[in-house]
């Protein structure tokens, strides 16, 4: 299922010109939110270019690129790649981070001051089908957040379409809890939840974000281009949120990172 406008009777695509409330009622309501041009033409193309020298080093993976589609005891497929913190040795991803217009909006939705829990890319290069598939799942489910105040803002670095694979939400699942997850096969790095809810597939364009609570449920499809599509992704948890029952005072307040 695509999100298209309320006319043809399917979800509204959750995209919002007030954050100080139209923004935080659809982000109640679906857990997930749009936010079209967060991207000028030129912070893409910067961005790509970051992406691209820190996932590759002479066409293998770089250091520090996990591979999510990684089943344990066979060869890498290298079919859907992650890589965190690029933001420490990137001045484009540095800039993004510092950016106050964002951390605001995050604020808005969370209802306080917020830290930078971290950065992240995700690509999925073309050529590999199904195999760079991302499950069903929780953020929450690997970062163990009381409580589970944190938002990821998800960038389009290409355009984000069914095709190769842009990001379904299953709406109003953050309501529902810490959901249970098993492995999809033996081996696999990943861990999958099952919805009886169908999610709703979020094509966006390059340039546009989208800004989903730790608790909803999401995945996306394989890429099935030529081309491969990428994402730049910031994670702001609530100030006075802890990880697996430490207080996360080591983590920046996006405040004091802003420019």
């Amino acid at each position: 299922m695509t999100a298209s406008p309320s006319s043809s009777g399917a979800v509204e695509p959750a995209t919002t010109t007030d954050p100080a409330a139209d923004e935080r009622e659809v982000f109640r309501r679906d857990g997930v939110v749009r936010w079209d041009h967060v991207l000028t033409p030129g912070q893409v193309a910067d961005l790509r270019v970051s992406v691209e020298r820190a996932f590759f080093d002479d066409g293998r993976p770089a250091e520090g690129v996990r591979d999510l589609s990684e089943r344990r005891g066979r060869p890498l497929d290298l079919a859907l790649l992650q890589k965190v913190n690029l933001w420490r040795s990137d001045e484009a991803c540095e800039a993004q981070v510092r950016r106050t217009d964002l951390y605001r909006r995050v604020e808005a939705l969370l209802g306080g001051p917020v830290r930078l829990f971290r950065d992240h890319s995700f690509y999925k290069p073309a050529g590999k089908g199904e195999r760079s598939r991302l499950v069903l799942h929780q953020d929450n489910r690997y970062w163990h957040l009381s409580p589970p105040e944190a938002v990821t803002v998800w960038m389009a670095l290409d355009d984000a379409t069914p095709e190769n694979g842009c990001v379904q939400y299953v709406l109003g699942s953050h309501r529902w809890g810490r959901v249970e997850h098993t492995r999809p096969e033996e081996g696999a790095v990943l861990v999958e939840a099952r919805s009886e809810r169908e999610p709703v597939e979020y094509p966006v364009p390059a340039g546009s974000a989208l800004v989903h609570h730790a608790n909803t449920l999401h995945g996306s499809g394989p890429n099935l281009t030529d081309g491969p599509r990428r994402a730049y992704a910031l994670v702001f948890v609530r100030a006075d949120v802890s990880a697996r029952g430490e207080a996360m005072t080591g983590v920046p307040l996006a405040a004091d990172l802003a420019r």
